[in-house]
């Protein structure tokens, strides 16, 4: 079935918003880098950690560099990866060392380098949550972190953070140890923020209970929390009786209540409890789903 005009127009729109946020993102990256990492001597990660490496070593162009070492990995993601992906990201990367460029002749904001940690890490992680959040990214190891997933079993953040470990083992023996630490305590900031971006900060818990009284701890969650709650048929390994287990999902907040709940109709139960970084569905807040195919 073909589009309709209407869907061909939201099309438009919706690609355009993400091109514009996209190059947003590779913005707030680029000031990130060059008014925290550089002036601190921070490696932050991926490509841009090379860079500043060379930087620190012979006294290289950060942003040149930058751009140089990504045009092969751009060029290689382009026949492996998702194409828009790499249009998107290309685009993010030339935002991102062209604004770091022109922000070579600013000064640094501070001399501090725990404000250059902090504020290094927030900006470029924002920035790189934002590009991430709508299909793109500032290339480089992002790019060969897809690639590595596609073609074989290794899933992109065990890929991520073995590149930016092994960096900051270079770090470490070429530099000095304390921009290798520096360098950890950035990247701790940036993931938080990334996944703060990409998931929300509104975290939930998924609750499983193990109980004799399953409909009627299901129907006391249900009345309290304005949600549902599914019951499943469970044997246990140790005694070989059957039991129901309720699973449900509520706010991190709620779990006072529902410990209370759970105990008092049943003080046997065995409750665990699991976080969870996206719900869709239910009474929780929708996702708005796009109907752009990936190409």
């Amino acid at each position: 079935m073909k589009p309709t005009e209407n869907q061909k127009k939201s099309q438009s729109v919706y690609r355009l918003k993400d091109i514009l946020l996209v190059i947003l993102g590779s913005f707030i990256v680029g000031a990130g880098v060059q008014l925290f990492y550089v002036p601190g001597n921070i490696l932050g990660g991926g490509i841009t950690a090379i860079s500043i490496m060379l930087h620190i070593l012979t006294g290289s162009n950060v942003a040149i560099a930058t751009f140089f070492l990504n045009i092969p990995i751009l060029a290689l993601g382009y026949f492996m990866v998702n194409r828009q992906f790499m249009l998107y990201s290309t685009l993010g990367m030339i935002g991102m060392t062209a604004f770091m460029k022109l922000l070579e002749q600013v000064p640094a904001p501070s001399d501090s380098l725990f404000t250059c940690i902090v504020c290094g890490g927030l900006l470029v992680g924002g920035g790189g949550g934002l590009m991430l959040k709508y299909n793109g990214s500032g290339a480089g190891t992002d790019v060969i972190c897809r690639i590595i997933n596609k073609y074989t079993s290794f899933q992109i953040g065990s890929v991520s953070l073995s590149i930016n470990a092994f960096l900051v083992f270079l770090a470490a023996f070429f530099l000095n140890l304390d921009i290798a630490i520096a360098t950890i305590t950035t990247l701790f900031i940036t993931s938080r923020v990334v996944n703060y971006i990409l998931d929300g900060m509104n975290y939930k818990r998924m609750v499983l209970v193990v109980t004799d009284k399953g409909e009627d701890i299901a129907l006391a969650l249900s009345s309290e929390f304005g949600r549902g709650a599914t019951i499943s048929h469970v044997t246990g390994a140790y005694l070989g009786r059957e039991q129901s287990q309720v699973m449900c999902t509520i706010n991190i907040h709620e779990t006072p209540r529902l410990k209370g709940i759970v105990l008092k109709l049943d003080p046997q139960a065995f409750i665990s409890m699991f976080e969870v970084t996206a719900v869709i569905g239910s009474s929780f807040k929708k996702k708005r789903h796009r109907f752009l195919k990936q190409k």
